[in-house]
C-alpha cells in the first residue's frame, strides 16, 4: 500500500479526534483557557498513563463492567421475551403502550435517592437502575417489531397450518430484528452512561465514583482523564455491537 492510500485509509474521525486535541492544548497553554481549573491535554494523558498503572483503576473499571452488562442482560431476558408476547396482541399492545411509554421517559437519575433507600451505594443499585433505563424501552420497541410484520406473509403462513412458534421464529422475529437491533444499540450506550451515573451521584463503586472523588480532590487532571477513558470506551463498546449486529443480522442494510 503506497503512503497516500494508507493515509487516505486513516478513519477520518481519527484524524478530527486528533484536531481536537491539538486545539485544546493549544488553548490551556496559551489561549483563553490558560490557567483555568482545566487541565492541558498533555497533563491529561499522563495522568491518564498513570492511572493505568494503578490497580483502583482496573477495580473501578470492573465494577462499571459488571454493572453495565448484568443490566444490560438481564434487561434483554426480561424485555424481549415480554415484548414478543405484547406484539402478538393487539389488545395487550395497547393496553400497555401508555403505561410503557410512561416508566421508559422517567429518567433513572430521579430515582437514585429511592435506590440508595432501598439498596444501598452498591453494585445491586447500580444494576437495578440499568435495567430500569433499559427494559421498558426496549419491550415496547420489540413489541412495535412484532407488530411490523407483513399481514399477508402471516394470513399466507396460517392458511398452510403453520404453528404460532414457527410464525414467531420465521417470521415475527426476522421482522422484529431490525427494531430490536436499534433497541440493543440504544440499550448498550445507555447502560455504559447509567452505570457511570449510579457511581457520580449515587456513590455505587465503579468509574462515576472515581471521577466523583478525582473530582471532590481536586485532581482536574485525573478527572479529565477518567472522562476521556470513558470515552474511549464508549467508542469501543459501540464499534464491537455494530460488528456483531453486522454478522448475526446479515441480511440487514448496512
Amino acid at each position: 500500500m503506497t503512503t497516500r492510500r494508507r493515509a487516505i485509509a486513516v478513519p477520518g474521525g481519527l484524524i478530527s479526534g486528533l484536531v481536537l486535541i491539538a486545539i485544546w492544548q493549544l488553548l490551556t497553554v496559551s489561549g483563553p483557557l490558560e490557567g483555568t481549573s482545566i487541565p492541558t491535554a498533555s497533563a491529561t494523558f499522563v495522568a491518564l498513563f498513570a492511572l493505568l498503572g494503578t490497580a483502583e483503576l482496573y477495580s473501578a473499571l470492573l465494577a462499571t463492567f459488571i454493572i453495565a452488562t448484568s443490566g444490560f442482560v438481564i434487561s434483554v431476558i426480561i424485555a424481549i421475551p415480554i415484548g414478543i408476547l405484547i406484539g402478538l396482541s393487539r389488545f395487550a399492545f395497547r393496553s400497555t403502550k401508555f403505561t410503557l411509554d410512561f416508566f421508559k421517559v422517567i429518567p433513572p437519575i430521579v430515582i437514585i435517592p429511592i435506590t440508595i433507600l432501598v439498596f444501598g451505594p452498591t453494585i445491586q443499585m447500580g444494576i437495578f437502575l440499568v435495567v430500569f433505563s433499559i427494559v421498558f424501552a426496549l419491550a415496547i420497541q420489540t413489541a412495535y417489531g412484532i407488530r411490523d410484520t407483513d399481514p399477508v406473509l402471516l394470513e399466507t403462513m396460517q392458511c398452510y397450518g403453520v404453528s404460532l412458534g414457527s410464525q414467531i421464529w420465521f417470521a415475527r422475529l426476522p421482522s422484529a430484528a431490525p427494531f430490536i437491533a436499534v433497541g440493543i444499540r440504544i440499550s448498550v450506550a445507555a447502560a455504559i452512561v447509567v452505570s457511570v451515573v449510579a457511581g457520580l451521584i449515587g456513590g455505587a463503586p465503579g468509574l462515576g465514583r472515581s471521577i466523583l472523588l478525582t473530582q471532590a480532590g481536586g485532581q482536574n487532571a485525573e478527572t479529565f482523564a477518567l472522562v476521556f477513558l470513558l470515552g474511549i470506551i464508549g467508542i469501543v463498546v459501540s464499534r464491537l455491537v455494530i460488528v456483531t449486529q453486522s454478522r448475526f443480522l446479515f441480511w440487514l442494510p448496512r
